[in-house]
């Protein structure tokens, strides 16, 4: 089925697309029809999403015995910035006795120039399971026609270069072009899933780069570049992990992970002490409230102020559009110490996530929390105006 009649069939109100990996295996499968003389219009991938998919080809052509066919992207309603790229595979057919398969980088296709990632360095960053798709379906065809050869695959993408540079690639180690991904074959819109993936390869490169197992983690770029102006902690060895709190955690721990530490404006990371582990404003907010519910506990646990005094100060902080003009009042009253209560709640939360993953992952090699904190620190910096609030560790990894 083409990928309009799998949206139409399954009643999507969002379409579905296909991964680069589906795209550039249709790609490598024309070029196999052409060198077995059948050019083709449309081809049939098999993905691991478990459907076949009719993918429509650009173009074919043959130039000095190497089968070339293009076929575009395409994201449906996924935000992807690879969507209506074309991406090319170039096919070399050599006589064998046996199936082999050979994968390269063409223009627009990244290297992988570090350790840790999905391949060892230097190679093509095509991942395992693009290229098994590639392997599976080329070789199906290709046992269908009597054909044995060693098979020379070479993967191109028009503008790659410039369409990395809007990806997490460069951050990763994977130079001179984007890379050839996907895990099922195919894209779903607004895809969490894909983005997960990307966090996940990112914490597990910085772990395995660090001669400490330490990953930095912030929200977004901000935070990154807080870290490095404050705490000299290179913005790029940052892993950006969104709204993911709670999975960035995990994907820590499950690579064994013995320095976390957690960067990111109040507005954001206040959630943590809610126990909230995504932080997107469509799933949760409170940030007022948490605050809030600080600012008292520091009043009645200190006799800070009389507790009649408080109102008019709570009923500003809860008027206020941000969490900056927020945090603005709790310091015009000194009630700064309200922050100790909120770092408390944070690394709380954050410890009986992490606890939770060791668990799930490693089968319990502590006898408890306590004795897991002991192999693992969990430092967590909060900033609001540019200014630290929270910093709950000393050392940085």
């Amino acid at each position: 089925m083409t990928i309009d009649e799998f949206n139409n069939k399954n009643g999507h109100t969002q379409r579905y697309g296909f991964t680069t990996g589906t795209t550039a295996t249709a790609a490598a499968l024309g070029a196999v029809y052409l060198y077995l003389q059948k050019e083709k219009q449309t081809v049939d991938v098999e993905l691991p999403y478990g459907i076949t998919l009719s993918i429509p080809i650009e173009y074919s052509k043959v130039e000095n015995d190497e089968y070339i066919c293009c076929v575009r992207k395409y994201a449906g309603d996924d935000p992807d910035v690879t969507d209506g790229i074309l991406i090319s595979s170039k096919l070399k057919f050599i006589k064998g006795d046996k199936l082999e398969f050979h994968f390269f980088a063409g223009e627009g296709v990244g290297t992988f120039t570090k350790d840790g990632l999905a391949l060892p360095k230097g190679e093509p960053a095509i991942n395992p399971v693009p290229r098994q798709m590639m392997i599976d379906n080329i070789s199906k065809v290709l046992l269908a026609n009597n054909r044995i050869a060693k098979v020379n695959i070479t993967i191109m993408v028009e503008n790659g270069i410039e369409v990395a540079k809007k990806t997490f690639n460069e951050r990763l180690g994977v130079i001179g072009g984007i890379s050839i991904l996907g895990t099922s074959g195919m894209v779903l819109p607004m895809s969490k899933t894909a983005l997960l993936e990307t966090i996940e390869a990112d914490i597990k490169f910085r772990i395995q780069n660090s001669d400490t197992n330490t990953v930095y983690m912030a929200p977004g770029n901000i935070g990154a570049k807080f870290l490095e102006k404050n705490f000299a902690i290179e913005a790029s060895t940052v892993a950006i992990i969104s709204n993911f709190i709670g999975e960035s955690i995990d994907y820590a721990i499950s690579n064994d992970a013995k320095n976390i530490v957690i960067c990111g404006d109040m507005g954001k990371l206040i959630k943590l002490s809610g126990g909230i582990m995504n932080t997107h404003s469509n799933d949760s907010d409170s940030r007022l409230e948490l605050l809030l519910a600080a600012v008292i506990k520091e009043v009645l646990q200190n006799n800070v102020m009389e507790f009649s005094l408080l109102a008019p100060i709570l009923l500003d902080i809860l008027e206020q559009k941000t969490t900056t003009a927020a945090v603005s009042i709790i310091k015009e009253y000194k009630l700064e110490k309200c922050f100790d209560i909120i770092a408390k709640k944070m690394l709380y939360y954050a410890y009986n996530r992490a606890f939770k993953a060791e668990i799930f992952y490693h089968k319990n090699k502590f006898a408890s929390i306590d004795e897991f904190k002991e192999k693992l620190q969990i430092r967590i910096i909060v900033f609001s105006d540019n200014e630290t609030v929270i910093d709950t560790g000393e050392k940085c990894g």
